[in-house]
């Protein structure tokens, strides 16, 4: 073994007989003493991982020390392996990583199972080479347990058996790996390495540009930026930037504006139609508002028809639905199973009808400020505020900038527009007062109009959804119904739906 410390090559089995190249482990097991042993270590040049009797994973090690405490740690009997991303995790730790798993998206589980992988081949293997062959399993359907991969890899003795697809950039003329490619949305969908792509994007915003296209004039929409390989902070300064920018852009000109209303957010958008009202999703934090008003989206309601709605909606679950199933008891006896499962659901209730008592309080508080502090824009008929400035005003912001919201983006005197006028705070009465006699309302029938719980033609006082595409309750499965569907939205972290109680057909109502 001197020859091969004295010449720095890589000791072989044999010098004659046989020409295998040693491993770190296959000399760490040779008989001989500690500082040859340490000697000869410097000269292996095969890359051959040392396979855990107890995992039957390869590992890395710098003394055989370390690869022995790492197989007497090893405790591959309680690994099981997660059915989202195929990782092993210790029994105990299972369900609570699956849980979290289940909700990560499947490229995001899938770089996780290349991250465990990646360090227990038998030979190092690159990112794109795990990905590439993980890809392949899935296409000819072969199992993704990690024990499989390494396994089925190792028999190839380091020769990965796939070729890795290369791409040249567009702007370096580098040779790189397709991975390592970011394609443009843009019409020529130029190809960037993503090196290049990040410098781009550094050389706009340090010259007060709009992040576009290493190319051409594309501007970057905010998933793009996202695929930045940079820290994350950087890339939140992009897409910031990149926002800042387009704001800009737009206020600056006649355009209509929609910009997020989540405060913690800063994405806002050109309205290419900006006195229609339609449902966003803010592509940055997934707010769903609607496009007017920029409340929770409803359907089948103008804007300014919600705070009415709410406000009905708000007395009927508080104190009016029990005062109507009294009366309707004491009209016709067969209503008094009604009365007594309102009485066993009141505990269940509780809780939504505080939610529902916050909503309506700040519903409230919101009515007095638009009516004390915001107009509406003689264009648009939007709610719009006006903080500071002079008189004029453009609908989305300040004549001279400034107050930036959403807005149809055309001017108007701010002195001379419509006052807000807030609903009045009638109480329950106002409710009772809308619906018809107990006595009549056997007569009434809403034709052609099923209900979503029992299937049956909706008799009676109708319950519709206002936030949700397609949701009616008759009266009789109105309460219980609409508290799991209060009970869903609330498992979501979602603001409570309302319901809108219609108590004649549509069509003898003129749609209110």
């Amino acid at each position: 073994m001197d020859k091969y410390i004295q010449s720095n090559t890589a000791p072989v089995c044999h010098s004659t007989l046989c020409d295998y190249e040693l491993s770190r482990y296959d000399v760490a097991c040779l008989p001989l003493e500690a500082d040859i042993i340490k000697r000869l270590l410097t000269c292996v040049k095969s890359t051959q991982r040392a396979q855990c009797p107890s995992c039957s994973f390869y590992v890395d090690f710098n003394t055989m020390d370390d690869f022995q405490k790492h197989v007497v740690s090893c405790n591959s009997e309680n690994l099981i392996p997660c059915e989202y991303c195929h990782c092993l995790y210790n029994v105990h730790q299972l369900d609570g990583h699956s849980r979290q798993c289940r909700n990560v998206p499947s490229a995001q589980q899938q770089q996780a199972l290349i991250d465990f992988i990646l360090p227990r081949t038998k030979y190092p293997l690159t990112v794109q080479q795990i990905r590439v062959f993980i890809e392949n399993r899935k296409k000819t359907r072969l199992p993704l347990d990690p024990h499989s991969i390494v396994e089925t890899l190792a028999e190839f003795d380091g020769a990965f058996p796939f070729e890795i697809p290369t791409r040249v950039c567009d702007v370096c003329m580098e040779t790189c790996v397709y991975d390592d490619i970011f394609v443009f949305g843009c019409e020529e969908h130029h190809k960037l390495c993503y090196g290049c792509f990040g410098d781009s994007c550094t050389s706009k915003m340090n010259s007060n540009g709009i992040l576009t296209c290493g190319l051409c004039a594309y501007e970057l929409q905010e998933g793009e930026i996202r695929q930045l390989r940079v820290p994350d902070d950087r890339k939140q300064q992009f897409l910031d930037y990149q926002i800042q920018k387009t704001f800009s852009a737009y206020a600056g000109g006649t355009v209509g504006v929609i910009r997020c209303p989540n405060q913690a957010c800063k994405w806002v958008a050109e309205a290419q139609n900006p006195n229609d009202r339609f449902q966003v999703q803010c592509p940055m934090c997934g707010y769903e508002f609607c496009s007017l008003c920029s409340q929770q989206y409803h359907f089948r309601t103008t804007c300014q028809q919600i705070p009415e709605i709410t406000q009905r909606w708000f007395f009927w679950c508080n104190t009016e639905r029990g005062n109507y199933w009294q009366a309707r008891a004491q009209q016709d006896a067969n209503f008094r199973a009604q009365v007594e499962d309102y009485e066993r659901q009141k505990a269940a209730n509780v809780q939504r009808n505080q939610e529902l008592a916050q909503r309506y309080n700040e519903l409230l508080a919101d009515e007095n400020y638009k009516a004390q502090s915001c107009r509406l824009c003689p264009h648009c008929q939007r709610v719009v505020q006006h903080l500071s400035g002079c008189d004029l005003m453009v609908c989305g912001r300040n004549y001279h900038g400034g107050d930036d919201q959403s807005g149809c983006g055309k001017g108007f005197n701010w002195s001379q527009a419509l006052p807000y006028a807030p609903i009045n705070n009638t109480g329950p009465q106002q409710v009772t007062n809308d619906l018809p006699s107990p006595e009549q309302q056997k007569l009434i029938v809403h034709t052609g109009v099923q209900c979503d719980a029992c299937h049956n033609e909706v008799q009676g006082i109708r319950f519709d959804c206002i936030h949700c595409a397609s949701l009616i309750f008759c009266e009789k499965c109105e309460q219980r119904s609409t508290l799991e569907h209060s009970n869903e939205i609330r498992n979501q972290q979602k603001q409570q739906h309302v319901f809108q109680l219609i108590s004649r057909p549509l069509n003898e109502n003129n749609g209110q």
